[in-house]
């Protein structure tokens, strides 16, 4: 068995994964996956070779996630050769079916390894070589360094020259990254980031999205699509109308055509959108591999009925402002803001925005090898919507990706429909009110979703003032566990778990100390607002 060789703390983003693990262990939905072409006279060897050094250049790529005491840390392990059996397929389309089927094989954060390779020769000189690494240790931009010191091993493994040699030693690994967020944290260093936050999202509504079907309790997380395209000329002229208020990015349009979407169809002026953050501002972090990649929200206000164009100068505000806060983790954003939980729901906002989310190239070239990258996973479903864009120019294309178990392909086709209705309204007529630019998931379908939109919990009848004391024997274990996790004397049955102290972390161990006592509470149900009451009643 492989030897652990340090045992170090997780970043925020690593226990975010963690934790979503205890709720869906054996999910494939966190992992990467790309799928390497080879065309040309392969070395198998140097590939092998090559691709060892690179798992041991990089820490996280041999580490592994436990939990510790109260803490969530990574564990590294010893580097070790890599073994890259050469497997056998009739057609490139039959290895790269193989090689999605071993994408989608779930990865287990404690046991390990969070990498997993294949390579598979379709021809005396073509071949598919398939990497597959969990999100904990690898973001997007991750596969693009990946691939670029692969590409350079590669080239000098064929000549036989020392690997150890290659390439310049890394600065920092990512658990110094790691230790580095949380010594900023405990340090203030983030404090005005936080307060930004506060006063940003102070009394935030964060209304249902109308869905057309009641959330299963165990989602899928299969999609529906539809393809998306935001011609040049529109968005080009809103940018130059724009020109007052600053530099509007073709992302920046789109952002606010589709805030005015999702504020006329959940008929709420107050909107929160999630925006990637590459999370490398630090020069050092460029080159390494791991899980940076950070959630940001932007809220829109639409609530006096702006012009398009008030609405692009808000856009660009709030997100230069955005970005400019962007290192506090959206996990712990969540935990400090005490924002309302549901079962099922991301907190805060339940769809995201993304532009250029790819840092590979369309091709590359090492020791007379071409090298084809392919994105090999599906769209995944990590929010209720996402919609996901590349630009070229001024044009912005891609797709509206929704969860099959709570939208239908319908409403997909309408909401990348209105995304483009509002954006032509606002090019012919920039000063257009957003009420009346047209908006077909909106118009088409208002009173329907009105009768399905899937509403909020009722509110609790929980006596007023009153902790409570246990009444049964689930109760009193119940009432145990609590005071254990949460550091407290005592806690009362009427007592919300977070408004009491609890985190996302603590409610995972309420449930581990309680599976150790031969009880089996709905992770799904401790994860979201809830009583010691409300728990028992479930058992």
């Amino acid at each position: 068995m492989t030897e652990d060789l340090y045992v170090l703390p997780a970043s925020y983003g690593q226990q975010r994964l963690w934790l979503l693990e205890q709720i869906d262990p054996d999910t494939p939905l966190y992992n990467e996956a790309v799928g390497l072409r080879l065309r040309g006279p392969l070395d198998t060897t140097a590939l092998t070779a090559a691709m060892s050094e690179v798992v041991a250049r990089h820490e996280v790529l041999r580490s592994v996630l436990e939990l510790e005491g109260a803490e969530v840390v990574q564990v590294v392990r010893e580097a070790e050769p890599l073994a890259l059996p050469v497997h056998e397929a009739d057609s490139h389309e039959l290895a790269l079916a193989q090689a999605r089927e071993l994408a989608a094989v779930p990865f287990d954060l404690g046991r390990g390894p969070l990498v997993r390779c294949r390579l598979t020769r379709t021809g005396p000189d073509d071949h598919l070589f398939t990497v597959v690494v969990h999100h904990a240790v690898a973001d997007g931009w991750s596969l693009g360094v990946l691939l670029a010191e692969l590409t350079t091993l590669y080239t000098e493994a064929v000549r036989g020259t020392d690997l150890s040699a290659v390439l310049p030693e890394l600065a920092v690994q990512y658990a110094d990254f790691a230790a580095w967020q949380k010594e900023r944290l405990d340090t203030g260093e983030l404090d005005g980031q936080l307060d930004h936050w506060r006063e940003r999202l102070a009394g935030v509504a964060q209304p249902a999205l109308p869905t057309d079907r009641v959330p299963a309790a165990a989602p899928e997380r299969g999609t529906v699509q539809a393809s998306l395209r935001l011609p040049a000329a529109m968005v080009r002229q809103l940018r130059a109308v724009a020109g007052d208020t600053g530099d509007v990015t073709p992302f920046m349009v789109a952002l606010a055509a589709y805030a005015v979407v999702l504020a006329r169809w959940t008929r709420s002026p107050d909107v929160v959108v999630g925006l990637p953050f590459a999370g490398r501002g630090q020069e050092e972090l460029e080159s390494l591999v791991g899980f940076f990649v950070n959630t940001v929200p932007v809220r829109v206000d639409l609530s006096a009925d702006p012009e398009f164009t008030a609405v692009l100068g808000q856009v660009r505000g709030r997100c230069v402002d955005a970005y400019g806060n962007a290192d506090v983790p959206f996990e712990l954003l969540v935990e400090t803001l005490k924002l309302p939980r549901r079962s099922g729901r991301t907190p805060l906002t339940q769809t995201m925005l993304a532009v250029n989310n790819t840092w590979l190239p369309d091709r590359a070239e090492a020791a007379g090898v071409t090298i084809e990258p392919t994105t090999l996973l599906q769209e995944r479903a990590h929010f209720e919507i996402t919609v996901d864009l590349d630009g070229d120019g001024d044009e912005l294309t891609g797709a509206v990706v929704l969860q099959a178990d709570l939208f239908t392909q319908e409403t997909a086709d309408l909401l990348a429909r209105s995304v483009t209705a509002v954006l032509r309204g606002a090019a012919m007529a920039p000063g257009t009110k957003v009420s009346a630019l047209p908006c077909p998931l909106a118009d088409e379908r208002a009173a329907a979703r009105e009768e399905e939109a899937v509403t909020a919990p009722a509110t609790s009848t929980r006596p007023a003032g009153q902790a409570g004391a246990p009444r049964s024997a689930t109760e009193i274990m119940l009432a145990r566990l609590w005071t254990e996790v949460l550091e407290r004397d005592t806690v009362g049955v009427h007592e919300e778990f977070y408004a009491a102290g609890g985190n996302s972390l603590r409610a995972v161990r309420v449930v581990m100390r309680a599976r150790e006592q031969g009880v089996e509470l709905p992770m799904e149900r401790v994860l979201g607002e809830h009583t010691i009451r409300e728990l028992a009643e479930l058992l």
